[in-house]
C-alpha cells in the first residue's frame, strides 16, 4: 500500500513538472508572436509614412521631389501635368497676375522685338488670377512640350494655328471656358484665367491630366545642398531684351530678384517681386518669317548658353533634335547640367546678345 501511494505521488509530481514546462513553451511562443507582430507593425508603419526617391532619399509619405523645381511637394500635385501659359509682357500689361507662382519662367522674343513669357505652373490650387494671357507663337509649343505641360493661349499666329491644328495638339485656347476678360484693363491686355478655370478647361479637351507613370525630370537637381557654379561672378545679370530684363543676386537669400523696364518685376496678386534660384541663357538663331514680323526661333539642333546661380555663372551647351525631343542642358565637359533646387528663369536670346554680368 505504501509503495502504491509513493508511486501515485511520484506520478503526480512528474505530471506537475510537465505541466509547468508546457507553460514556459507557451510563454515563449506568445513572446515570439508579439515580437514578430511588433516588428511587422513597425515595418508597415515605416512603409506607410515614408517613401524613397531613386537617389535613395527618404521622404515623408505622400511627398516627392518636384520634376520642375526639385522641391519637396505633395505627390497629388507632383504627378499632375503643369500648365504653360502664354503671358503678356509689354509695358502696358504690367504688373501681371500670378506670375510669381511659376516653377519655370521663359522669356522669348516675338514680332516687334518685344518679349512674351511662358509661365509654367504645376500647382494651380491657389492660383486666383493669372494673366494677362496672349496668343500663341509656334515655338512656344516646344517649350511647353519640354515640360509635358498643357499649352494655354488666347488666340494664335497663323504659324501656331497651323501647327496646333495639323498636329492635333490639345490646347486650352480662346474658345475654351477657361478665360474671362477683366474690366480693369483694355483689350487685348485683359484676358485672364485662374486655377479653378484651368481645371475646368482642361476637362473639356482630349488630353491627359496626369504625367506618365514613368515620367522623369529633364533637370538634374542638387538635392543635397546648393552648389555654386565654378565660374565667374554673376551678381547683376543684364539681358538686352526690349523689357530690359535684369536679375540681381541677393546673397542673404541666395536668390535672384528680377527687374524689367527699370523697375522690380512684380506680381499684382501679392505685390511680391519675382525671385529665382537658377537662371539659364539659351542662345538661339532668329529670323523674320512674315510681313507682320513673326519670328522663327532656332530651338532645334545644338547651341551655347550660360547657367547662373549662387552669384556665379558658367558656360553651357544645349541640344534638342526635333519637335519630339526635349531640350537638354550640358556642362562644357558634356555632363548633364546640375541645377539648384528652386525656381528657374530661362531666357532664349538671339546669338548676338551681349549678356552683362556686373
Amino acid at each position: 500500500m505504501k509503495k502504491l501511494l509513493s508511486l501515485i505521488i511520484s506520478l503526480t509530481m512528474i505530471l506537475s513538472l510537465a505541466a509547468c514546462g508546457g507553460g514556459d513553451d507557451e510563454t515563449e511562443s506568445v513572446s515570439e508572436t508579439e515580437s514578430v507582430t511588433e516588428t511587422e507593425t513597425e515595418t508597415e508603419t515605416e512603409t506607410e509614412t515614408e517613401s524613397e526617391t531613386e537617389s535613395g532619399e527618404v521622404l515623408p509619405e505622400g511627398k516627392m521631389r518636384s520634376f520642375y523645381t526639385g522641391e519637396i511637394i505633395d505627390e497629388e500635385v507632383g504627378r499632375k501635368r503643369p500648365f504653360a501659359l502664354m503671358t503678356n509682357n509689354i509695358y502696358a500689361s504690367i504688373p501681371q497676375s500670378g506670375v510669381s507662382q511659376a516653377d519655370i519662367l521663359y522669356e522669348v522674343i516675338v514680332e516687334g522685338s518685344i518679349t512674351r513669357l511662358l509661365t509654367v505652373i504645376q500647382d494651380v490650387r491657389n492660383l486666383e488670377k493669372m494673366g494677362s494671357i496672349r496668343s500663341a507663337r509656334h515655338y512656344y509649343i516646344d517649350l511647353a512640350y519640354d515640360n509635358d505641360a498643357i499649352f494655354c493661349h488666347y488666340g494664335w499666329s497663323v504659324f501656331a494655328q497651323d501647327r496646333i491644328q495639323n498636329n492635333g495638339i490639345p490646347t486650352i485656347n480662346h474658345n475654351n471656358i477657361a478665360y474671362y476678360r477683366s474690366s480693369d484693363r483694355n483689350a487685348p491686355h485683359n484676358v485672364y484665367t485662374s486655377g479653378e478655370l484651368l481645371e475646368q478647361g482642361v476637362a473639356t479637351i482630349n488630353t491627359e491630366r496626369d504625367l506618365p507613370e514613368d515620367y522623369e525630370s529633364r533637370f538634374k537637381f542638387n538635392t543635397e545642398g546648393d552648389v555654386a557654379p565654378e565660374g565667374q561672378d554673376a551678381l547683376n545679370v543684364q539681358i538686352p531684351f526690349s523689357s530690359k530684363a535684369v536679375l540681381e543676386y541677393h546673397a542673404d537669400e541666395g536668390l535672384y530678384y528680377k527687374y524689367q523696364y527699370n523697375e522690380p518685376h512684380i506680381d499684382a496678386m501679392n505685390n511680391e517681386q519675382l525671385k529665382f534660384k537658377n537662371g539659364i541663357i539659351q542662345f538661339v538663331t532668329d529670323q523674320t518669317i512674315s510681313e507682320k514680323g513673326h519670328q522663327e526661333v532656332g530651338i532645334y539642333g545644338k547651341g551655347d548658353g550660360f547657367y547662373f546661380s549662387e552669384g556665379k555663372y558658367i558656360p553651357i551647351t544645349w541640344e534638342k533634335t526635333d519637335d519630339e525631343d526635349i531640350t537638354r542642358f550640358y556642362t562644357m565637359d558634356g555632363e548633364d547640367l546640375s541645377i539648384n533646387v528652386g525656381k528657374t528663369y530661362i531666357a532664349l536670346c538671339p546669338i548676338d546678345f551681349q549678356i552683362t554680368w556686373n
